[in-house]
C-alpha cells in the first residue's frame, strides 16, 4: 500500500467518523424532541364526587354541587356529564370492570338530597366518549392579562353613593350560564355568594393557583381585607379583597388605597389587584396612572371584571 492510498484511506475514515457523530447528535435531538412533553394548559378544578357505584347497566355519580332553587341549566348539565365521564375513565384505569355498563347517571345536590341532572348514554358497553377538553380544560385566555381593559373602560365611571346601604354582590352581579355552572361545580351557590366567594371562585375556575396570605403585606387595621397570592404562567400577582360592611361608608377610603400602594412598592409583584364592592374615590385613577401594576376593581367595575373571564 503506497503513501497516497494510506492518506486517502485516513481521509475517508475521518469523514465517515464525522458523519457518524453528526448523525448521532441529530438522532439524539430528534429523539428528545419526540419525547418532550407537550405543553399543558391549566386545568379547571374538577367537581367533587361524593358517591359512586355501578348498578346493572348504569354507573351512578353524585357530585357535591349545589343546584340551589332553580333547575339545572344546560351548561351545568354539560359540565357535570363531561366530568362524570372523566371520573369513570379514572376508575376504569384503576381496574373497575365496565363490560356491561351502557349509561352514566349524573346527580348533583338539591339541598341535602341528590337529584339526577342528566344521563350519558355510552357509545358501546364500557366504551367511553372522548374527553370534552373545551369544557374541562382552561383555554389560553388569561383574565388577569385582560383586566387592563376593565381599567381602561371610560364608560365605567365613578358613581356618587347616596346611601350606606348597598345591594349584596349576589343581587347586582349578573352571571352568564357557563359562569354560573362553573362556580356551582366547585361548590359555590351564586345566589348566596359574597364578594370573596365570587372573586376566588372565578380565579380558581380560571386556572389560578390561589394561596392565602402574603408575608409582609397588610391593608387596613380592621381585619376586613383578605390577602392572597396568585400564580399562573409564571406571573406573580397579589390580590386584596376588601368587602363593604353594612353601615359603613360605601366609598373606599383613600387611606386603604395608600396602604395598598405602599405594600405593593415594598414587595414588588408583577401585578397587584384590589377588589371591593365599595364605590371608587377619585384618587384611585391618579394612583393607577402613577403605577401601572395597580389595578382597582371597585363596585363600578365588578361586572366588567366578571365578564372579562370569558368563561364558556
Amino acid at each position: 500500500m503506497n503513501i497516497v492510498t494510506i492518506i486517502v484511506f485516513v481521509v475517508v475514515a475521518i469523514a465517515i467518523a464525522a458523519l457518524l457523530v453528526v448523525a448521532t447528535k441529530s438522532f439524539g435531538q430528534t429523539a428528545r424532541q419526540s419525547v418532550a412533553p407537550a405543553p399543558t394548559l391549566p386545568q379547571r378544578p374538577a367537581p367533587i364526587v361524593t358517591d359512586f357505584h355501578v348498578q346493572g347497566d348504569t354507573a351512578r355519580a353524585v357530585f357535591s354541587v349545589p343546584l340551589g332553587d332553580a333547575p339545572a341549566g344546560e351548561h351545568l348539565s354539560e359540565l357535570l356529564s363531561a366530568s362524570a365521564i372523566e371520573y369513570v375513565r379514572t376508575r376504569k384505569a384503576d381496574g373497575l370492570p365496565l363490560d356491561g355498563v351502557h349509561h352514566i347517571e349524573v346527580s348533583a345536590m338539591r339541598g341535602d338530597d341528590p337529584e339526577v341532572v342528566c344521563t350519558v348514554d355510552l357509545p358501546g358497553a364500557g366504551e367511553l366518549p372522548d374527553p370534552r377538553l373545551n369544557v374541562l380544560v382552561e383555554l389560553e385566555h388569561d383574565p388577569i392579562a385582560h383586566v387592563a381593559s376593565v381599567v381602561a373602560d371610560t364608560t365605567v365611571s365613578t358613581s356618587t353613593p347616596d346611601s350606606k346601604t348597598l345591594d349584596p354582590v349576589s343581587e347586582f352581579i349578573e352571571l352568564s350560564g357557563p359562569t354560573d355552572a362553573h362556580l356551582r361545580s366547585i361548590g359555590l351557590d351564586p345566589s348566596e355568594m359574597e364578594l370573596k366567594d365570587l372573586v376566588i371562585g372565578l380565579l380558581r375556575v380560571g386556572g389560578y393557583e390561589v394561596t392565602v396570605g402574603r408575608s409582609g403585606f397588610s391593608v387596613g387595621s380592621d381585619d376586613k381585607a383578605s390577602i392572597y397570592g396568585l400564580q399562573r404562567g409564571g406571573q406573580n400577582t397579589v390580590l386584596v379583597i376588601y368587602p363593604h360592611v353594612v353601615g359603613t361608608y360605601p366609598e373606599l377610603d383613600e387611606k386603604i388605597l395608600s396602604e395598598f400602594a405602599v405594600g405593593v412598592a415594598q414587595i414588588n409583584p408583577d401585578v397587584a389587584i384590589l377588589v371591593t364592592d365599595k364605590y371608587s374615590p377619585y384618587a384611585m385613577y391618579e394612583r393607577e396612572k402613577r403605577d401601572k401594576r395597580l389595578v382597582f376593581i371597585t363596585r363600578e367595575r365588578l361586572q366588567a371584571f366578571v365578564d372579562s373571564f370569558g368563561i364558556s
